[in-house]
């Protein structure tokens, strides 16, 4: 009876192991985590001696969550201790839908669909394309798009820029799709700097603060760095791909362009020209890490300007101002980042700007942080 009743224990903990096994979340592959809707994102923190431990501790967390499975997006150091990671993902249910890539609600030119901003965001391109030329309608523009995108096999296009150059002509940057495009990782939209004290102090605490700390290779949640992207997939030309009736010879050799006489009529021949890199030291580019600007100034030294909703996150150290006039935003915040810079600050925040009730100078608040 007691070898009956050892026995019946033993397999019951069998069992009860095994439904415990069954039970547990189950880590995804990449491109299942892509295509699936993810319901919830976690963090956790620990000292995980290798990946097994910070996949075994996920699947014990995403369970308390109610998942069925889990993708772990990324991994931070925590700051106060070199050892101790902490380790981001996303959950999913067991009946989670796919991502939505219905094409309903899209406009189509050329057979290659127009992505909105709200949409494109979310996926990684595969290709950058420049376009420049004379175009009356939006409808022209999207289709000379379109049809550049269209001999790339593009699935979808989503014109990022679009600035008017020589006087009528139109300068066009677009990114390409596939249809089966990966999902682009994003930043939270006020994403906290990482190695900012408040950005260390957040991770510190773990949880959601540490979910508004910037993480690594994620994006900016606002825009595409065409910097980045030309130099990702070495694409720097621009194409001039329609110019107006009858241009110039002076005009045409202007922007490049060859002249090729055809009974007497002049025709406008397609050109790729290398755009010429900026060396004004006062101008604001824009960080693949986050939608933040970078001023740089003469020596190389480089301070970010935060946008409202990052710093009502963080403490600033100091409040200084600077009165003068200036002509543009991107003046105010080359003026304004040098200062900070001047005081020790790593980031800086425009939290006013007064307008003198007499003359043009104003006078600009700017809050400090390290």
């Amino acid at each position: 009876m007691k070898l009956i009743k050892t026995s019946y224990i033993a397999t019951l903990l069998a069992t009860m192991i095994g439904v415990g096994t069954a039970n547990a979340s189950q880590e995804l592959a990449p491109e299942k985590a892509d295509s699936l809707q993810s319901f919830k994102e976690i963090s956790i923190r620990g000292l995980f001696y290798s990946e097994s431990d910070s996949v075994r501790a996920m699947s014990k967390a995403a369970d308390k969550q109610g998942a069925d499975y889990f993708y772990i997006t990324s991994t931070n150091v925590a700051p106060s201790n070199d050892g101790l990671r902490i380790v981001y993902a996303k959950l999913y249910k067991a009946d989670a839908k796919p991502v939505d890539k219905t094409v309903e609600n899209f406009r189509q030119f050329n057979g290659v669909l127009e992505y909105p901003k709200d949409t494109a965001i979310h996926y990684e391109p595969y290709d950058i394309i420049r376009l420049r030329g004379y175009f009356p309608t939006q409808v022209e523009l999207n289709n000379a798009v379109a049809k550049a995108a269209s001999k790339k096999d593009a699935y979808a296009f989503f014109i990022d820029r679009l600035v008017e150059v020589n006087g009528g002509n139109k300068q066009i940057t677009a990114y390409l799709f596939k249809k089966d495009a990966a999902e682009r990782k994003l930043q939270p939209e006020n994403a906290i700097p990482y190695d900012s004290e408040a950005g260390q102090l957040a991770l510190a605490q773990g949880g959601e603060a540490a979910m508004q700390v910037e993480r690594p290779g994620y994006y900016s949640s606002s825009a595409f760095n065409e910097q980045f992207y030309s130099k990702k997939f070495n694409n720097s030309v621009i194409e001039d791909v329609k110019q107006e009736p009858n241009v110039k010879k002076e005009q045409a050799v202007e922007k490049n362009q060859t002249i090729v006489t055809n009974n007497n009529k002049p025709v406008a021949s397609t050109t790729l020209v290398t755009p010429t890199p900026s060396t004004n030291n006062q101008s604001v580019i824009p960080q693949v890490k986050s939608s933040r600007y970078t001023v740089t100034l003469p020596d190389g030294t480089k301070i970010e300007e935060l946008n409202d909703g990052t710093a009502a996150k963080m403490v600033a150290f100091d409040t200084i101002k600077i009165r003068g006039y200036f002509v543009t935003a991107q003046e105010i915040s080359y003026k304004a980042g040098k200062k900070a810079a001047e005081n020790g600050a790593k980031y800086f925040h425009i939290s006013r700007i007064a307008q003198d009730s007499k003359g043009p100078n104003k006078t600009i608040y700017i809050d400090l942080y390290r």
